[in-house]
């Protein structure tokens, strides 16, 4: 599967996530960066099936409901019988996923509390917003690959929606955006959209909680998170353009590990 350097707005997620060569180049993604900066070569190219849980389809509920309006399948109240398998085959046909009730009505009021923020609202509701575009861009023997939830291309912004714990600011930029790599996903599309020359001005996280009272955000990723997640990004993209020439994707740990540092509770 491929598809010319661009921005595509016709193209499904599950297609996105699918096409791993563009244009007889492979393709680099911001969660492949973030898997080979946090672990190895070796797990980031691992080709293993993407993790379900109760936590992703959660998350992707509130995406499809607050971007699209694709609402989830609401099942049961526990996710087992024949019911419950009717409802996951259901959602499977329409291309969503299925919620127990519980979820179902947190998703629900995770909706309705992003467009009860006037602010967030004001960038949901934006005419020329377009949701779910997939970019691709060509760079040094490499394809890079972005796909941002709500891009507003007048106003040179990228908006990406995060279900969280705690939409406090402060703790999701002191913890959050470290923990799971969100500057270097923030980065990654900034680099992304310029290499594409897409206005590019600001990268927003906007952030609900999943739990009563459901609260909302907006982080705004600063000029130094920016450049700071620029070189991460960078560094990462040249050592995969020297494993794909030389066809090497190991951990890089040694044959064997001798074990003698203290631990530091010791000392």
């Amino acid at each position: 599967m491929s598809y010319p350097f661009g921005i595509h707005a016709d193209i499904s997620n599950e297609d996105y996530h699918a096409a791993k060569v563009i244009e007889g180049l492979p393709a680099v993604s911001s969660s492949f960066v973030k898997a080979w900066y946090k672990t190895t070569p070796y797990h980031a190219t691992a080709d293993l099936p993407p993790k379900k849980s109760t936590a992703y389809d959660f998350g992707t509920a509130v995406h499809g409901w607050t971007l699209e309006g694709v609402l989830p399948i609401k099942g049961t109240e526990k996710r087992m019988g024949k019911a419950w398998q009717d409802a996951v085959a259901e959602a499977k046909l329409l291309n969503t996923v299925a919620l127990n009730i519980a979820d179902y009505e947190k998703v629900e009021q995770c909706v309705e509390a992003l467009y009860n923020n006037q602010h967030i609202k004001l960038l949901l509701e934006h005419k020329k917003r377009v949701c779910e575009a997939s970019v691709f861009v060509k760079h040094e023997g490499l394809c890079l690959k972005a796909r941002p939830d709500l891009y507003i291309q007048s106003k040179g912004i990228i908006a990406d929606i995060k279900t969280t714990q705690s939409a406090n600011p402060y703790e999701f930029e002191q913890r959050t955006m470290d923990k799971f790599g969100y500057t270097i996903q923030a980065a990654f599309y900034w680099k992304v959209m310029q290499l594409a020359q897409l206005p590019m001005k600001r990268f927003l996280f906007i952030n609900v909680e999943k739990e009563p009272p459901f609260a909302t955000s907006i982080v705004e990723v600063g000029e130094k998170l920016i450049e700071y997640g620029t070189t991460v990004v960078d560094n990462v993209l040249a050592e995969i353009q020297v494993a794909e020439k030389q066809q090497d994707y190991s951990t890089g740990w040694p044959p064997v590990h001798v074990a003698n540092d203290l631990p530091g509770w010791i000392t």
